[in-house]
């Protein structure tokens, strides 16, 4: 006998994207749209998969100020679960504890939520047999300090399946202290078939067997949750490893765009590269939209326009001109320049000036990690704040080298004047 659900978890419904809205007053009005439409996407699969129940773990709304359209568009996905026989199952997290909740509130039938006071068992019946045993506890204020996975006993007499929800940190993803912490092993000691757990946004599996799995939050809010965002489709069968299957459902998606300008001169040449770069990650995706940020780079002569005053926020205006008129849309919100000057490095590195014994050293840096590790260590006697040490101490080695490399450019950005530029012509 199988049993098939849908995980998700941290909704965030009526998320602000504060600071992303500033940039366009109708891009502010998609993206406080995008995280309605992606809960609208996770129901439409459960109609479509004809599962046999959902599992919302905690963090349905942003706020525990929950707006009427929040509570109302939620309201109005589950009754059509409700329509379709599918009953929902759902615990409260820290930004939508049980607190917080309107008690004038009305569920839909066959939509439970889980309480405060103590671990719940709800139990899931199929033609009056009981097939799966659900276990879940809410929050009742926005933080909890103690580890709950202890309260999780299964059932003296388990149905066929026993599945607990839990909100939470757990020890491998970080450390936070407010939000129910617990090990990996709490939970895969105990004797659960499934652990639908909420919190963490980006997806992952603890544990396939038993199953401990974060299904990440299904849509994206910024530059911080990049690539595809989702749930899961599970499928638990008894003897049997679980069938985990991501299923993306994201309305807006964040991405990062890298583009090489070295030995690009013309700047019909940088849009046409963006372009190409913006429209192979649209086909990559056409259930989506798509807002981007562009990380320029390369040696390139273009690197002192690129750099005036004024010029990237331009550059963006042309670049998303009728974006938002389009279905679906790819917007680019922020470009950062990371270009530097066409130089002929090793070539001035020859010379015996100033400037080549600049080069030199640098080189001599970048080819010795013990000597960049000395540099960084004596920048503890150079600088007055201790924190600005502890920062570059923190640094991996590959870090400390990418920070050498910028410095190296913009030190000979300013040092070596248009004069001695070889732009390759």
């Amino acid at each position: 006998m199988k049993l098939k659900f849908i995980h998700t978890a941290d909704l965030h419904l009526d998320t602000p994207f504060k600071g992303l809205g500033d940039w366009n007053p109708g891009l502010a009005g998609k993206l406080k749209d995008a995280t309605y439409r992606s809960f609208r996407n996770i129901i439409d699969l459960s109609i479509s998969e004809k599962v046999d129940f959902i599992l919302i773990a905690g963090d349905i709304f942003d706020s525990e100020i929950m707006s009427l359209a929040a509570q109302l568009r939620f309201l109005a996905e589950l009754r059509r679960l409700s329509d379709n026989s599918i009953p929902a199952y759902f615990i409260c997290g820290n930004h939508d504890h049980l607190g917080a909740w309107d008690r004038s509130f009305s569920l839909p039938p066959g939509v439970f939520r889980f309480g405060s006071t103590d671990v719940e068992k709800m139990t899931y019946l199929r033609n009056g047999e009981a097939i799966a045993d659900i276990y879940g506890i809410s929050y009742q204020d926005s933080y909890i300090k103690d580890n709950l996975a202890p309260l999780y006993i299964r059932s003296k007499d388990p149905a066929l399946f026993s599945i607990a929800m839990l909100h939470g940190m757990a020890d491998i993803v970080g450390r936070d202290e407010r939000y129910a912490p617990f090990s990996l092993r709490d939970l895969t000691e105990r004797p659960f078939d499934y652990w639908a757990l909420g919190h963490v946004h980006k997806g992952r599996v603890l544990s396939d067997d038993p199953a401990v799995v974060y299904p990440g939050n299904p849509q994206g809010r910024d530059f911080g949750e990049i690539g595809q965002k989702g749930c899961c489709m599970v499928e638990l069968e008894p003897g049997v490893k679980p069938v985990i299957k991501f299923v993306p459902v994201q309305h807006v998606r964040f991405e990062d765009l890298d583009i090489d300008l070295t030995g690009t001169n013309d700047i019909s040449v940088l849009m046409n590269l963006i372009d190409e770069a913006r429209d192979a990650m649209v086909i990559s995706d056409r259930n989506s939209n798509f807002v981007l940020r562009i990380l320029l780079t390369g040696r390139t002569g273009l690197h002192k326009l690129l750099n005036r005053p004024g010029a990237t926020k331009q550059l963006l205006e042309e670049l998303n001109t009728g974006q938002l008129e389009s279905e679906p849309f790819s917007w680019i919100g922020s470009a950062e320049v990371m270009t530097s000057m066409p130089l002929d490095i090793e070539n001035i590195g020859q010379g015996s000036d100033f400037i080549a014994g600049i080069i030199k050293n640098i080189v001599r840096y970048e080819k010795d990690g013990e000597l960049l590790a000395a540099l960084t260590g004596n920048l503890e006697n150079e600088l007055p704040a201790g924190r600005i040490f502890r920062e570059i101490d923190h640094f991996s080695e590959n870090e400390k080298q990418e920070i050498l490399d910028k410095a190296k450019w913009i030190l000979l950005s300013r040092l070596v004047d248009e004069g001695s530029f070889n732009d390759g012509s």
